[in-house]
């Protein structure tokens, strides 16, 4: 019957969502607010002025190439009157969910950083903001400092230092690439540790973006640099981390994501959460009645088939097969 055949399905569907409801997601962000360099006549209010301007417009230019750097200054106005915005979705997000994470932080940046601030950096996992005056935009260019480090999903045993290596080298190789603006990918096999839940072998998918202002050597460096981030934060305990890392940047974002074997981590979750193990017990006894039941239902169906097939066999007895004694 149908419903045999499905049923696995929609237990495989209801585990996947189970556990996407459950996954440790990250949902966080960073903000990053500098007082200005130097005081000013109006209390900022011109640079202000073409802030709020430029940080309203920032979405729509950024959402078609996840990217978008933007100036304005008052005619005949000082350079600290000049402001200079530039927005970066991370992992080549898609036009609308790109906008609305521009100006979500639009939003926050100026909540947060006020008046006084000339320069300032947030960051979410979606997207970086960034702003800062004319005569300020040098040091807010620079990548110096990460906006964060971010392992979500999963628990899974970190690579081995072999491994480790070898994803810092594959990174750094997705440079020429993600120079052009585009978001580079590449994959890597690597091993677990032996004795735990999700050992064997494992793919790796690798990430880089750098955002478009960036020339080639810069787009390098800054790849470098998250890739030696991770790899410390791997290092220094040698635990488990969660199954994505990520590394959030204002001029390049860099994304680790390890694949486990389906059937281990159905078997991980089922451990870690005792309502899905409850939810799966009950699907899999909804599974085997289900088929016991199609299974008497086939039978009974095959036993009717064969009994009307055997009737309709036996040749019925008339006038002309009765012989005449005399």
């Amino acid at each position: 019957m149908a419903l045999t055949r499905c049923l696995p399905i929609l237990l495989l569907v209801a585990m996947t969502a189970t556990a996407g409801a459950s996954e440790d997601r990250a949902d966080f962000y960073v903000s990053k607010c500098y007082p200005p360099p130097t005081p000013t006549a109006d209390n900022g209010g011109a640079f202000r002025g073409n802030l709020l301007y430029l940080l309203d417009a920032l979405p729509t230019v950024a959402g078609p190439t996840g990217f978008a750097s933007l100036s304005l200054q008052t005619a005949g106005s000082a350079v600290t009157d000049r402001a200079l915005v530039r927005g970066l979705c991370f992992g080549g997000s898609a036009p609308k969910p790109c906008r609305r994470c521009l100006s979500n932080a639009g939003k926050k940046i100026t909540e947060q950083c006020g008046d006084a601030s000339r320069r300032a950096g947030f960051w979410d996992e979606r997207c970086f903001l960034g702003y800062a005056e004319g005569a300020n935009y040098s040091s807010a260019g620079a990548d110096d400092d990460f906006g964060a480090v971010v392992f979500s999903g999963d628990t899974v045993p970190s690579p081995d230092i072999v491994s480790v290596r070898r994803l810092e080298a594959l990174a750094q190789s997705l440079a020429p690439r993600a120079a052009k603006g585009s978001v580079a990918t590449a994959d890597a096999t690597t091993p677990a540790s032996k004795g735990v839940i999700t050992a064997g072998n494992r793919t790796v998918r690798v990430l880089a973006l750098c955002a478009r202002d960036r020339a080639a050597a810069d787009c390098a460096s800054c790849l470098r640099d998250a890739s030696l981030v991770v790899a410390k934060s791997w290092e220094v305990d040698g635990g488990a981390h969660g199954r994505v890392a990520a590394v959030l940047g204002s001029n390049c974002y860099l994304r680790f994501e390890i694949s486990t074997p389906l059937l281990l981590i159905i078997r991980r979750m089922i451990n870690d959460n005792p309502v899905l193990s409850a939810s799966v017990a009950f699907l899999i006894v909804l599974v085997i009645g289900a088929v016991i039941i199609d299974g008497f239902a086939r039978r009974t169906i095959k036993a009717r088939n064969n009994n009307r097939n055997a009737a309709a066999a036996t040749p019925a007895l008339g006038m002309s097969g009765i012989k005449t004694m005399k």
